[in-house]
């Protein structure tokens, strides 16, 4: 389900095609999103000038509430992003950083985060046979060159 427009109750579990025979892992259902963040801006592809940005996302989990979210730009150590808003289990925490990305060239933005439950997003995907659950760490790429992105508000 990507949009939920009703709830029906009902007095044994959906037998629905996709549940019962789709969204299992090792033989598993699937009843809890994992620990997961996005990076939102800058998108892949845009390009920068070389210095400040500020890096923008989402972080949500099935478990407990976001603790935190940490972003680093190619191989530098991770750093810890700041949270918006009120932190509430089964919703979007909202996350920035800003950061200095050298240039010109090509750099990966990366962003990762944990729940209050400890749960952390893997470096590499932990792989099932239909590609579910997929919460690896997740990287942007982004163009270093004379052009200047500029800071949007969050939304």
């Amino acid at each position: 389900m990507k949009w939920l427009t009703e709830i029906e109750l009902t007095g044994q579990p959906f037998d629905g095609f996709v549940q019962v025979d789709r969204y299992h892992i090792d033989g598993e259902p699937v009843s809890l999103q994992r620990v997961r963040s996005l990076i939102i801006e800058p998108a892949a592809g845009e390009t920068a000038g070389p210095g400040e940005i500020t890096t923008r996302g989402v972080a949500w989990s099935g478990a407990a509430p976001i603790a935190r979210v940490e972003a680093g730009i190619d191989d530098a150590p991770w750093q810890l992003a700041t949270l918006i808003g009120q932190r509430r289990r089964h919703s979007w925490q909202w996350w920035e950083l800003p950061a200095r990305i050298p240039g010109p060239g090509t750099v990966t933005i990366r962003a990762r985060a944990t729940d209050l439950a400890g749960r952390t997003q893997p470096d590499q995907p932990q792989g099932n046979a239909l590609g579910y659950a997929n919460n690896a760490v997740h990287e942007v790429r982004l163009a270093v060159g004379a052009g200047r992105l500029t800071d949007r508000p969050l939304r």
